[in-house]
């Protein structure tokens, strides 16, 4: 970590007024500093806070080891490079600050209950290329750094480099020599390892953390070598302590070893554990079969706790699913599924958690479903049961030989899903399974474990009825609040003029979820949240 006095010395050695050059990749510098009054310039932040973004003029004053706020003026909504606020990590990331000649990227931290408010430096890394670091070892382009083995200490990865996975890179020993990965706006990782169990992936295991923080202009980005075809390299796991089920009845705390590889293990009794921060990501080309039906994923969540933050996540052209979670309270929100080869977004051992405004788009070749949803694949009624809560998502699913549901709820899973769309699948929705259907009680008597309230379906064929059946999944979702089997009148993904969709929806009772009046993943065609940090799916 850099001090400001470190900063203080570099700036009287410089005569000139900091960033009247152009910085790094040709952007214009986001941030200007006069050394004759100390003050930094912060021409345009954007402040993200609760899904949404207001944007300021702002300048801020060296006061001794500190920055304070000493102007912030509203401004209009822009797009390019520019400084960012987040309010989920209370930090400032700016994307270019010039020292003399020297070009940095800069994190600021707010100071907790500051007033005025008052910021440190928690780091100032040169945007420019100066070697690997000694957890690092160099890669075969001049600016790469190959990963490998166990990171058991605090490390940084900075968008100056391009970081190889040389096969399986895990952070952290399972609850043991924990440690934090933190990753840098802007920043790529390739993957470049081979197929099967040994293909490149990245594991964040229990007791260690993330903290993958991308900004919309600068959004992190996990990927192949190639960037052209689904299973380039493993994906993107992390482990956590909180409840899953899968376990014997009377096991204290119920750990089970990860499917595809089994010397992993996850579970806990930790339900608000915190496995950090994955905002702004991309995830794309990665996915692997290390056995038959035994795959690595996008994005593998196994246990995760509440405490973790994902918000705004991509994951592209999966070879399998692009998110799989076994079990715990994970919670997410703006999620970008496409083009998954199997399932878009899959659960299994009893998770719990929330997810609200996701975007599941699949290719007009190949894909599973838009949901699988399962309790547990060996024991049905195994506890705890997963129920999660779902709002607002938007399901663009596929025809043709190989298409199936856009839903699937089955194996004695619980949900209730709320203020969503599922399109143009062979079925919409099915449920399937004598447990899965006992668990949801019967239409006009529903016992809250399996509800849907406020949505929208129409597909070739709305409804299936699965084995065991003891009602009509159509006398199920129609008995319900506000659903409807008709047009939702969308344009692509979004709604388009007077759809339905736009004043359909309802509040969900759960702090979780902001408040939203509308049906699907977004408000209208003006409000589409995946532009400028998605990669193109369409």
């Amino acid at each position: 970590m850099f001090k400001l006095n470190y900063i203080k010395e570099k700036i009287i050695i410089t005569s000139t007024v900091l960033l009247s050059t152009v910085a790094l990749n040709g952007y214009a510098a986001t941030a200007i500093f006069d050394p004759a009054t100390g003050t930094v310039d912060l021409p345009v932040v954007e402040v993200l806070g609760g899904g949404s973004s207001a944007f300021y003029s702002a300048k801020l004053q060296l006061s001794g080891n500190e920055l304070q706020l000493v102007s912030a003026s509203p401004i209009s909504a822009t797009t390019g490079q520019r400084n960012v606020f987040d309010s989920d990590t209370s930090a400032v990331h700016i994307a270019s600050v010039a020292v003399g000649a020297d070009d940095f990227y800069a994190k600021l931290k707010l100071v907790p209950g500051s007033n005025p408010l008052r910021f440190t430096v928690d780091q100032l890394v040169s945007n420019a290329f100066q070697g690997c670091p000694s957890f690092a070892q160099p890669g075969a382009t001049g600016n790469s750094c190959v990963l490998s083995g166990t990171i058991t200490s605090n490390v940084t990865l900075t968008k100056n480099i391009e970081w190889i996975l040389g096969g399986a890179v895990y952070v952290g020993g399972d609850n043991t020599q924990s440690a934090t990965l933190t990753i840098n706006p802007g920043t790529k990782i390739v993957g470049v390892g081979g197929q099967g169990d040994q293909a490149a992936y990245l594991w964040i295991r229990r007791g260690s953390k993330i903290m993958a923080e991308g900004t919309p202009d600068n959004p992190i980005v996990m990927t192949g070598p190639n960037e052209v075809a689904a299973g380039e390299w493993g994906g993107f796991l992390i482990s956590g302590n909180a409840p899953v089920n899968g376990c014997n009845e009377g096991v204290p705390v119920c750990e089970v070893p990860f499917e595809a590889v089994v010397s992993e293990i996850y579970g806990g009794n930790n339900p608000t554990d915190n496995s950090g921060v994955v905002k702004y990501t991309q995830i794309r080309f990665a996915g692997t079969a290390v056995r038959p039906d035994e795959e690595l994923n996008g994005f593998t969540l196994n246990g995760v706790g509440s405490g973790t933050i994902i918000d705004y996540v991509q994951v592209h052209e999966g070879l399998d699913d692009a998110i799989e979670v076994f079990g715990g309270t994970v919670q997410m929100k703006h999620l970008v599924l496409t083009n998954a080869q199997d399932d878009s977004l899959d659960w299994t051992n009893g998770w719990q958690g929330r997810v609200q405004f996701a975007l599941i788009k699949q290719a007009a070749a190949i894909g599973d479903r838009g949901i699988e949803a399962d309790n547990n694949e060996e024991n049905h009624d195994s506890i705890p049961r997963a129920q999660p809560i779902l709002s607002n998502i938007t399901i663009i699913g596929r025809t043709g030989d190989s298409a199936t549901q856009g839903v699937l709820l089955r194996r004695g899973t619980g949900a209730n899903i709320w203020n969503s769309v599922i399109t143009g699948s062979p079925t919409c929705l099915m449920i399937d399974g004598e447990r899965t259907f006992a668990n949801a009680g019967a239409p006009g008597s529903l016992t809250g474990g399996l509800t849907m309230q406020n949505s929208f379906v129409q597909c070739t064929s709305n409804f299936a009825d699965g084995i065991g059946a003891s009602f009509t999944v159509s006398d199920w979702f129609l008995s319900q609040s506000e659903n409807k089997a008709e047009d939702p009148l969308l344009n692509g993904y979004l709604p388009a003029t007077g759809s339905p969709l736009t004043l359909g929806g309802a509040a969900v009772n759960n702090p979780f979820f902001t408040v939203v009046d509308y049906v699907g993943a977004f408000k209208d065609a003006n409000s589409d949240w995946t532009k400028e940090w998605t990669f193109n799916f369409n």
